[in-house]
């Protein structure tokens, strides 16, 4: 029998750990995605219950978007999922966007 060394255990962090680290690396850049995909998903799924209901009164168009606040709830995981995909690429080309104006000052 031989011996072999015990490997080591990966430690794959949770995802609140993952929000975090994020939170601290991008800071504003996370929250503007993260807001910009929770208000995409309720404006996009507000719309989709619009078409289908066609609510005619006021209390009808609140009920349309409660239910897209709702459908958006169901997915929030996928959007914090998103949030930690598209931030690093979102900071990375506003750091583009902001240098050539400060190489011509």
């Amino acid at each position: 029998m031989s011996e072999t060394a015990a490997e080591p255990v990966a430690f794959k962090p949770t995802l609140k750990q993952r929000l975090q680290k994020l939170m601290a690396e991008y800071g504003k850049v996370a929250i503007y995605t993260y807001l910009a995909l929770s208000l995409g998903t309720i404006a996009a799924f507000s719309i989709a219950f619009g078409f289908g209901m066609a609510p005619s009164s006021a209390s009808g168009v609140f009920g349309v978007i409660g239910a897209g606040w709702l459908a958006a709830k169901a997915t929030m995981p996928l959007r914090i999922l998103a949030t930690l995909g598209l931030t690093p690429l979102i900071a990375t080309l506003l750091r583009r966007r902001k240098r050539p104006e400060a190489d011509n000052v």
